[in-house]
């Protein structure tokens, strides 16, 4: 077994000498142990920040470490695009033709062509297709999407499902659950607001509360009615209009109205 196989140490190339702008023999390694807090990757547009990342998560992968990335910019999918037969055919659908046209070959020669120097470029740093199909059997490669289809989307609808009976019996663990979800339905619609003063945030919590007590899902259909209309009278001690205005309740409820009507939005409801 090759060094940077052993379990907890990821394989990240050789050193490499500035001076003579090559690669010195051994192995550079990295001790997984030194990223169980917090870390930085920092540097120049095109230093390779996103390369390193990438083969830090492949190297965390094979190690069998889960990984939750959140990539606003889309780089990291690429950790998708694995090939351990590294075929001229897989590489195909990937390539950019107007690449191939400047080196006046077809899309297939061209990625036959890439193929083949991907293949070398690996067995120049001691790896095969085997270990790339390593790393596909040691983890499940997903996709989310928030607000588009384009990989598995995410419903906003969950956020509003009755709690796990762990939850429902925790009084603090409810607590959060209500509180982060009220804060974040908010958000969506433009409202950033205080949990302790904002009626409009007291308000969508102790609905939440309500319904969640009583194992009732919520959609946001419910939501819009039960803003207009809750299924109490009271906020604390005091009577829910003083607290909170039919009429301020009826414009809160016509944020939401607006964000279900609106086109964009579907895709969130998927």
């Amino acid at each position: 077994m090759p060094d940077f196989e052993k379990l907890g140490v990821f394989y990240l190339g050789r050193p490499y000498d500035p001076a003579t702008k090559s690669a010195k023999p051994g192995l550079l390694l990295y001790d997984s142990k030194d990223l169980v807090t917090h870390a930085v990757c920092v540097g120049m547009t095109g230093s390779g920040k996103t390369g390193l990342c990438i083969g830090l998560l492949e190297e965390a992968a094979i190690d069998n470490i889960p990984a939750i990335i959140i990539d606003p910019k889309g780089d990291i999918a690429n950790l998708l695009l694995t090939f351990p037969d590294l075929r001229g055919s897989d590489f195909l659908p990937w390539i950019n033709p107007d690449d191939a046209k400047k080196k006046e070959l077809t899309p297939e020669a061209f990625a036959d062509k890439e193929a083949d120097k991907w293949k070398a470029g690996l067995e120049s740093w001691g790896q095969d297709g085997a270990r790339i199909a390593k790393l596909r059997e040691a983890a499940d490669f997903l996709v989310y999407t928030p607000g588009s289809t384009a990989g598995l989307p995410v419903s906003i609808l969950q956020s509003f499902s009755v709690p796990s009976s762990k939850i429902l019996e925790d009084a603090e663990l409810l607590g959060d659950r209500v509180g982060t979800t009220a804060t974040s339905l908010l958000n969506l619609v433009g409202l950033d607001a205080d949990p302790l003063q904002s009626p409009e945030h007291i308000l969508l919590a102790n609905i939440l509360k309500t319904s969640w007590e009583a194992g009732q899902d919520l959609t946001i259909s419910s939501l819009i009615q039960q803003i207009q209309t809750p299924p109490y009278s009271k906020l604390g001690v005091m009577d829910l209009e003083s607290v909170f205005s039919s009429k301020g309740r009826f414009a809160l409820a016509m944020r939401f109205n607006n964000l279900l009507g609106a086109p964009g939005f579907s895709a969130w409801l998927e």
